[in-house]
């Protein structure tokens, strides 16, 4: 293996691959990186059984917190509990009377506040869909997208803090292989996530190469703050702006054209109106940025493609995006195949979403992450794991675009189709061919290393597949035991 082609032998480094099998390097194309370093110092919940679980992992960190201070968590699933509800404020008021606390669910559109919280952030009084209320019109504790925001925005954070994430999440990620990631920055944090990638890049601290979007109210700032020109290295760039269409499906907040099948009346939430997405869209783009929107619901998904059709002509040279995608029809899927526009999507959400039946029914559910189909027909779509919803692992999402799980199983990818997701395509999605995707003489090497070769491997062992190296920019981001230099 090589870096760049260099006339003297002598100076290139040789590395034995000890039977490992070498592919280009993976890239994630849809990831929170500074939520997965967050939740790795905050409450945990994912894997919560039930109710009780979530109060004693909560208990446990309130003792360790200071009176007044906010207490964090995130990953429960009212689907994975044995109680059959969400949880609501009366069953952590008890235990957590000195702090205000939030919870967010695993899909991070809705969450779980006590009854501290509201009264600090004065949400008695507030109305609306974002705010959940029982028989009685009393606020149950349950908070919903921009309402969610709003909480976060109260909390203190620091440019300190989110370095010491973003580096939690570079050691996972380039454990995983990835050597490539696409990082959403939050609306209430951006401003000291920026602050940390440049600080972080300016001492070279960066192993792995970034693409950054940030949302529609971080545009003033950057080109305020001259940011824009700055973040320009070979480890970080702008890539563009992330826009919010609609929430998920575990939440029932995604957009649908029809109502959902389990709780009938309710279509889920658009986050803009018609016009003022399309005013978004087109104010980013004529900005110069490319545009990724969040849209998960069928609703939601042709909100989109019309208004990101306005601007992409039929070949789309900023390359815009449909983040998700999930809900996609054939109707909406020819719509973006006609105007270029491509998708990011999460071959992991296929296995996890087991409840997807329930809240679709039949027929709609076939035409859930319909990834075979998008790629026949066109859609330049590439792989990502929405980390921290998902883990980090490009292999876990190979194998689940290529076993699918128990719907659709028409739609299930190839090996190629499925590698091609986190790597000619991702970097396709990222303006990145110039320096990876490919694995040729002469080109820079980024490359992942695994310690087995994919091919004639039955999909079901792809997961105990381990990951020799991960070499990024010609330089060894991460090594496993075995891995030798001569």
């Amino acid at each position: 293996m090589s870096g760049r082609k260099i006339a003297d032998n002598s100076s290139v480094r040789r590395l034995d691959a000890n039977g490992g099998a070498l592919y280009p390097g993976f890239a994630d194309t849809h990831c929170h990186p500074f939520e997965f370093g967050w939740l790795k110092r905050n409450v945990d919940l994912r894997g919560a059984a039930n109710i009780t679980g979530l109060r004693l992992r909560l208990f446990a960190r309130v003792q360790r917190s200071k009176q007044g201070e906010w207490v964090t968590g995130m990953g429960w699933d009212q689907e994975a509990f044995t109680d059959g509800r969400m949880p609501n404020r009366s069953d952590i008021d008890d235990i957590t009377k000195g702090n205000p606390v939030v919870l967010t669910r695993v899909c991070g559109h809705i969450a779980l506040v006590n009854t501290v919280a509201i009264e600090r952030l004065g949400f008695e009084r507030r109305q609306g869909p974002e705010f959940a209320r029982d028989a009685e019109g009393r606020l149950t504790g349950i908070v919903k997208e921009g309402a969610l925001e709003e909480v976060y925005a109260s909390m203190p954070r620091s440019a300190d803090a989110c370095e010491d994430y973003l580096l939690a999440a570079e050691s996972e990620a380039t454990r995983c292989g990835l050597t490539s990631l696409h990082a959403v920055l939050s609306v209430s944090g951006y401003a000291e996530e920026l602050q940390a990638l440049a600080s972080l890049d300016s001492s070279r601290s960066l192993a792995l190469r970034y693409r950054v979007y940030v949302p529609p109210e971080a545009l003033a700032y950057l080109e305020g703050k001259g940011l824009r020109a700055r973040l320009s290295s070979p480890h970080l760039k702008i890539g563009g702006v992330k826009v919010y269409a609609d929430g998920s499906l575990g939440a029932r907040t995604a957009a649908l054209r029809e109502e959902y099948s389990d709780d009938p009346g309710n279509y889920g939430m658009l986050r803009y109106g018609d016009e003022e997405l399309g005013e978004t869209i087109e104010r980013a783009d004529k900005a110069g940025y490319q545009v990724i929107v969040h849209a998960i619901g069928d609703r939601a998904v042709e909100q989109t493609i019309e208004a990101l059709s306005r601007v992409t002509g039929a070949r789309n040279p900023k390359r815009h995006r449909v983040e998700h995608a999930s809900l996609l029809p054939r109707d909406l899927m020819s719509k973006m195949a006609k105007h270029g526009i491509r998708s990011a999507v999460q071959p992991l959400f296929i296995t996890s979403d087991s409840w997807a039946a329930a809240r679709l029914g039949r027929e709609r559910v076939t035409d859930l992450y319909p990834l075979k189909s998008m790629l026949s027909e066109g859609v330049v779509a590439s792989g990502s794991s929405d980390s921290p919803i998902e883990q980090m692992n490009p292999l876990l999402g190979i194998w689940a675009a290529m076993v699918r799980g128990r719907y659709a199983p028409e739609e299930a990818l190839s090996l190629d189709d499925g590698l091609a997701l986190y790597t000619k395509n991702a970097t396709s999605n990222g303006f990145d061919e110039a320096w990876s995707g490919s694995l040729v003489e002469g080109a820079e090497a980024n490359i992942t290393l695994l310690d087995s070769d994919l091919r004639d491997m039955h999909p079901a062992m792809i997961r105990k597949v381990g990951v020799a190296a991960t070499i990024v920019c010609g330089e060894i981001a991460h090594t496993s035991s075995g891995f030798l230099e001569r």
